[in-house]
């Protein structure tokens, strides 16, 4: 089903008119961008659709201010390691160096060097690892002191890596091997054949010798175990920056290579910028930081090629291949490796807050983090808070992707779907994307929200996800994967398609001396994002729209003289002091059953380096308040705001409500400038659960009809005493195989939000059955979602017909209900 965003409406005053003036804006904006679908591919447009920009109004930004590439942003990529040797990531559209530093948070490659050595008079010392080592004599080292530690090789590489190595050292160790067992055999045969009768002891014993021999190697053979090698490493402080070398001779054929005194010493990577290759067979690229005084060398290799692509779609820039150009190729990197190569890349809370210290270190712009898992708490955490303070006091944009965990609700993950101060991406694929990343032999006639994408609202209401980018890419990876470029899909690519769009507003902003703000960039990218479909909660799916940076450089302009303000919004029901909410969500029967008041408390939040006198006193902003359907949502007609912030009432009744999904919105106008758009939204959602009334216990959906993308979504409220549910899925009219996603998903209080989940292929027509395991008493959420690329060559619908049957006692079951998601790269 196409994912949408769709523009409150209002009536009857003037202020209104001119907001029903930005919502026909943004509707011809949407008529515009409609030429997407009438296309047909050529070379030009294949290149251009292996790195998609123009679904986001790159080509017509660029066209008009072509200097406003990303020149003076600095970008933060917090993730696996950029890999700082591939193509496209060597320099800026206007000749400067690209990655300005290259830093491992996790600590998975550190070398403890604190031991301190003395050449001999040879010039040789001893290594960590017990091997001598040769000096060069052109190095220098005033204090004569060499700190030596070592590393088994294989923790710098990743699995995928690693696994290549270890075959082909076993290929070739498999050679020598079978040579030995081969003159092993000779000699005991030729022994055989020179004693035919061996009686002597002494010769029994040299035969026996000769059989040993013989089986131990063939038994080697069987319990070879690659550790892998290790390599020697010395740092030393040459009288003005500290520097290392490695001693690579294990990774190497060559006696004569790798040796340590060929090695070409490094520095810093920030100082100047030089990184080493280990090995021609591994292809691995590394940098080095040395730390507290030579005792801690930092080897820093990417943990998989994720954070390489990543950077590659914000801000590569090929001179010879421009179609491959990444969003913004005159943005400049420092890579964050928080992938912790120990945990299977996985990040931790330590590596977090190192990455923040750095990029505030750095004076970053903009962070950009496709990273992230489910959580309990949203908007809640130490990382949050610092992710706060770095927003709030030091003005970073921090970008970050929803997450890859749906097509249920409120499987956003943290921190991109569920943090205030961070923009969080839905993934979108378009139909050039399709045709030419994805090869798609028919594609879809319009853009579409790729089906895995994670949908809000989160669990205390806020909508999840802000805007959404295109989510697929064929962009650089690095070198030991042999190979230039890559296609990968998810949030994770989405995320630094919006974080290189927002670096050409960065770009553009400072060129034309316009305060640069989280506040205001936000705004405008959300105000000026492309509704993609009709339905209100597709919000849920695509946040505001698809980003046009066109349109947001445009509105940013318009509001530079405008206070750069963030609207905080919590909620509380009435008589209730908690929970605090940011949104209103209404999920479980109970709650869908009866009117609510709730008190909306908005909050504006300025700088911290914001005035007094000439900011917070004088603000006062006269707001008209709306509700996009005001037979279920009620609300005041205006607010009046200063910077203490104000409380007003809304009334939600959801009883007369039909069966199913339903948002809506209280927005805000600022009735000076209704132009601006809504200034703040209160999401609401409501998920109105049907109930199985049957002794049977039975529930069934029938003529479900389905096309590539299209999603269903049922509401059940799940039967007191209730703990598992079987399902029986029949389609018809399946004249081509179709793959479909199966989601169920219940919410507890204190819990992560409990998903069951299965990819069903039906070959053909036919009926498949499944069982998971329910919570009684709560709502359950049953989403099938045709695979947005599944069924494309075929014209007809097919047909599902839906049964559920709740069990009261099950001893076991097929599938397992688990939280959302789990850590890892989105």
């Amino acid at each position: 089903m196409p994912c949408s965003s769709s523009t409150p409406t209002t009536t009857g005053t003037d202020s209104s008119n001119n907001n029903n003036k930005f919502n026909n804006e943004k509707k011809n904006t949407k008529s515009d961008g409609s030429s997407l679908r009438d296309f047909k591919l050529n070379e030009s447009t294949f290149l251009a659709s292996l790195m998609p920009k123009k679904e986001i109004g790159v080509d017509r930004f660029l066209d008009s201010h072509p200097n406003y590439d990303g020149r003076g942003a600095l970008i933060a990529i917090f993730d696996s390691g950029i890999d700082p040797a591939v193509d496209g990531l060597q320099i800026t559209s206007d000749g400067k160096p690209k990655i300005l530093d290259v830093i491992d948070c996790t600590g998975s490659g550190d070398i403890d060097t604190s031991k301190v050595v003395k050449a001999d008079a040879d010039g040789r010392i001893r290594g960590a690892s017990g091997a001598s080592l040769v000096i060069n004599t052109s190095w220098k080292n005033p204090s004569g002191e060499w700190h030596v530690g070592y590393k088994l090789v294989y923790e710098l590489f990743t699995e995928e890596l690693t696994s290549r190595l270890k075959k082909e050292r076993k290929k070739k160790w498999d050679e020598k091997n079978q040579e030995e067992i081969a003159r092993a055999v000779k000699q005991l045969d030729d022994f055989d054949q020179e004693h035919i009768k061996v009686e002597d002891g002494k010769l029994k014993r040299v035969r026996e010798d000769l059989q040993h021999r013989l089986d131990l190697l063939r038994r080697q053979s069987e319990s070879y175990d690659d550790k892998g090698p290790i390599i020697d490493a010395v740092a030393w402080h040459d009288g003005e920056v500290w520097r290392a070398a490695l001693d690579t001779q294990s990774l190497e054929d060559d006696p004569d290579c790798g040796m340590l005194a060929n090695f070409v010493p490094l520095t810093n990577y920030r100082i100047e910028r030089k990184y080493g290759v280990f090995s021609k067979l591994d292809a691995c690229t590394f940098v080095v930081n040395v730390y507290d005084n030579g005792n801690v060398l930092s080897v820093v290799t990417d943990c998989s090629p994720h954070a390489t692509h990543v950077a590659g779609i914000s801000a590569a820039f090929h001179p010879k291949e421009p179609l491959l150009n990444g969003v913004a190729p005159g943005a400049q990197l420092i890579s964050c490796k928080i992938g912790d190569a120990r945990l299977g890349s996985m990040e931790t809370g330590t590596g977090l807050i190192r990455a923040l210290i750095a990029a505030v270190e750095h004076k970053c712009d903009l962070i950009n983090m496709s990273y992230g898992e489910a959580t309990l708490l949203p908007n809640y955490g130490r990382f949050v808070d610092l992710v706060n303070e770095a927003v709030n006091k030091h003005r970073l944009i921090f970008v970050s992707s929803a997450g890859n965990s749906g097509p249920g609700l409120s499987t956003v993950g943290a921190p991109g779907g569920t943090s205030s101060s961070i923009i969080g991406v839905g993934a979108y694929v378009s139909p050039a994307m399709a045709a030419g990343a994805h090869c798609v032999v028919e594609p879809p006639s319009e853009g579409l929200e790729y089906t895995w994408s994670s949908r809000g609202p989160t669990a205390d209401g806020d909508l999840g996800v802000c805007i959404s980018a295109p989510g697929g890419a064929v962009a650089p990876v690095p070198k030991w994967t042999l190979q230039r470029r890559m296609l990968m899909n998810g949030t994770s690519m989405a995320s630094p398609s919006a974080c290189g769009g927002t670096a050409l507003l960065i770009s553009a902003m400072k060129a034309e001396g316009i305060s640069v703000s989280p506040y205001s960039v936000r705004k405008a990218l959300e105000n000026t994002s492309v509704p993609i479909g009709d339905l209100p909660e597709d919000k849920l799916s695509t946040g505001q729209g698809l980003m046009q940076v066109d349109k947001a450089f445009e509105y940013i302009q318009k509001c530079q003289n405008f206070p750069c303000v963030q609207y905080q919004i919590n909620v509380n029901q009435s008589g209730k002091t908690s929970p605090t909410s940011r949104g209103i969500y209404l999920r479980e029967p109970s709650a869908c059953r009866q009117t609510t008041e709730w008190i909306v408390k908005v909050n504006p939040k300025f700088h911290e380096d914001a005035s007094n006198f000439e900011e917070k006193i004088p603000f006062e902003e006269c707001i008209e308040l709306h509700s996009t359907e005001k037979t279920v949502v009620k609300t005041p007609d205006y607010l009046l705001l200063t910077h203490n912030g104000r409380n007003f009432n809304v009334v939600v009744d959801p009883s007369n409500l039909s069966d199913g999904l339903h948002y809506y919105e209280v927005y805000g106008i600022d009735c000076k400038a209704p132009w601006r758009g809504p200034i703040f939204r209160i999401p609401i959602t409501i998920t109105k659960a049907k109930a199985v009334t049957n002794q049977s216990l039975q529930i069934s959906f029938s003529n479900m009809l389905f096309q590539p993308g299209h999603i269903e979504r049922r509401y059940i409220e799940v039967p007191h005493g209730a703990s598992w549910a079987d399902v029986t899925m029949k389609t018809s009219g399946c004249d081509i195989p179709r793959k479909f996603f199966v989601d169920a998903v219940q919410m507890c209080p204190l819990q992560r939000p409990l998903k069951w989940e299965k990819v069903i292929t039906f070959a053909s027509s036919g009926a498949k059955n499944f069982t998971f395991k329910v919570v009684s008493g709560h709502t359950l959420e049953l989403v099938i979602a045709q695979f947005w690329s599944s069924g494309i060559g075929s014209h007809e619908a097919a047909s599902m017909n839906f049964e559920v049957c709740y069990q009261r006692n099950r001893n076991s079951a097929e599938g397992t209900s688990r939280g959302v998601g789990r850590a890892t790269r989105l």
